[in-house]
């Protein structure tokens, strides 16, 4: 009995080992995909601001660059790496804003917007509560899981002339 015991957890161990070794490799493997990514991408004029992140197969772009074909041609730049199954583009169009004159209720609006052009984050929109007072934002409430609130994270990010951002009190 003791014996198998033993076996039992030596073949527990060596599951978690295993597990965590391909977790560490599966991680190395996607960020050097995105080094990949920003070594093809960042020779190109006018892609220095783009972000790319990498999941599984999935490249996502953000950041800001200056006309739709910019946009479009680092969509095609990350389509085309070897391993990438979809690429989804939230690449912001255009100039930077000036923040003068902008305020709570412009911000909230253009953040509203982006949550509107995401099915997932629409659906989850009335499980969060996003306050916003002198262009600082404050979120709370639930969201399903770390990725969906990786999501609306990285989404509020992208909107302009914010000056903070709090989400302390949003579980995931």
């Amino acid at each position: 009995m003791n014996r198998s015991l033993r076996t039992v957890f030596s073949l527990a161990v060596a599951l978690c080992v295993g597990f965590a070794v391909q977790a560490s490799a599966q991680s190395q493997a996607e960020f050097k995909r995105e080094l990949k990514a920003g070594k093809d991408l960042y020779k190109v004029p006018g892609m220095m601001e783009v972000t790319v992140k990498s999941m599984r197969g999935m490249m996502m772009i953000t950041g800001n660059v200056a006309t739709d074909a910019e946009s479009k041609q680092a969509e095609e730049i990350i389509k085309g790496m070897r391993g990438v199954k979809e690429v989804r583009n939230r690449i912001r169009v255009g100039t930077v804003e000036d923040c003068t004159a902008a305020n709570d209720q412009t911000v909230m609006a253009k953040i509203d917007k982006e949550i509107e052009n995401d099915e997932e984050l629409t659906q989850a929109r009335r499980k969060i509560d996003i306050q916003i007072k002198d262009r600082n934002i404050v979120v709370k409430g639930e969201l399903k899981d770390y990725s969906q609130a990786g999501s609306l994270i990285n989404l509020i990010k992208r909107v302009p002339c914010l000056n903070s951002m709090n989400y302390d009190e949003l579980e995931y």
